[in-house]
């Protein structure tokens, strides 16, 4: 979905990419030099937990988006967002065109089946699309995404109260997808990508050519940080949890011979202390971790009956799931399948104004920087 006059002329190529989740909101933005592409900015902002959604929570939102505006790091006030994952619909269709319809007309009529609300107040977007061989009639599998008119025109009236005019509204499959592929990066075989958030997460399975299947799930990093709090009575120190969480995560499986820092030594009472640590916080976070894994078992069922003998090409992991200490090994071992940890500043370089204080930090800003990716022509 794109906004605006496309006459217009602007220095910068990249508009602002700026990822709003349930407490947090990523900002970044992106510039060419002799490097090829790097970040220009960084913003984070973090807000009270939303209930029932970002627009309850609109008046404490916007004097933090304006910060976007007041920065002296970023070029401009265009920026391309996504929209929030709590107010969209998301389903895969079989289709075939009738001989007096057009493919957009098609869509329309099998989403009808699919939307909980008139299709009149509906928007649609497919950012998947494939035809399927000539075999099977003419067929296609559409990925469809509705939201409510009323729910957009919310979204960007939040985002022009804080003064930022809007180019496009992208979702969160299309930016995860366009990081992934940077620099040149093809995908062949199907492969996983997953982005946890703080509250919700994307879960999907995409071939070179579409979408097989995506789901965002109520499963983030705020669920094994709240536990940990809980069991070792870290009140409201979520800061304390989340760098447990970094130090020690889920290696316990794999701590043979570890001390405090996870290195080997000959003082025994450091190596049990170290194993000590490691053994609860895994007991504490396990349990929530097969949470997940559960859900990474439906979508990798689905996805094998659309694509028969598929050969999975393996699972990233982006977002906060990088924060978790050895979560890559602990889902390849329980799913069998290659696992990495993808921190997106790995992908793009920095420039000197856009040092973060800790390089591990970036994988949260992984929608946000895929969302600056995505070029606006007329910038």
């Amino acid at each position: 979905m794109v906004f605006k006059d496309h006459m217009l002329k602007f220095g910068s190529k990249y508009p602002i990419g700026i990822d709003i989740g349930n407490r947090n909101i990523y900002a970044a933005q992106l510039k060419e030099n002799r490097q090829g592409l790097v970040i220009r900015a960084f913003l984070h902002r973090e807000f009270d937990e939303v209930g029932e959604g970002i627009f309850d929570a609109g008046d404490a939102i916007v004097p933090l988006l304006r910060d976007i505006v007041k920065h002296g790091g970023f070029r401009g006030k265009r920026v391309v967002v996504d929209f929030p994952s709590q107010y969209l619909l998301n389903f895969p269709v079989m289709l075939q065109v009738g001989k007096e319809e057009t493919l957009e007309e098609a869509i329309l009529r099998q989403s009808r089946e699919y939307i909980n609300f008139p299709i009149e107040e509906a928007i649609i977007d497919y950012p998947s699309l494939e035809q399927l061989p000539p075999g099977d009639g003419g067929k296609y599998r559409v990925n469809v995404i509705a939201v409510r008119r009323e729910h957009m025109n919310q979204y960007l009236q939040m985002l022009e109260r804080a003064g930022l005019s809007v180019e496009a509204v992208d979702f969160g499959m299309s930016s995860l997808i366009r990081l992934h592929s940077y620099p040149q990066k093809s995908i062949e075989n199907p492969t996983i990508l997953c982005n946890i958030g703080y509250s919700q997460s994307l879960l999907s399975v995409v071939t070179r050519d579409s979408i097989i299947v995506q789901r965002h799930v109520p499963w983030g990093l705020h669920i094994l940080v709240r536990n940990l709090q809980t069991n070792l009575e870290l009140s409201d120190d979520r800061n304390k949890a989340k760098l447990l969480l970094k130090k020690y995560g889920l290696y316990y499986e794999d701590c043979l011979e570890c001390t405090a820092d996870g290195m080997a030594s000959t003082a025994k009472s450091e190596d049990e202390g170290a194993r000590t640590m490691y053994r609860a916080i895994y007991q504490i976070i396990n349990p929530r971790i097969e949470e997940l894994v559960h859900e990474f078992h439906k979508i990798i069922g689905y996805a094998r009956s659309e694509q028969q003998n598929a050969a999975f090409e393996g699972i990233y992991i982006y977002g906060q799931g990088t924060l978790i200490h050895h979560l890559d090994s602990y889902l390849e071992k329980r799913l069998n399948s290659p696992t990495r940890l993808v921190n997106p500043l790995s992908k793009i370089a920095l420039t000197d104004g856009a040092i973060l204080p800790d390089l591990s930090e970036g994988g949260p800003y992984a929608l946000a920087l895929g969302l600056a990716m995505r070029k606006v022509s007329w910038l």
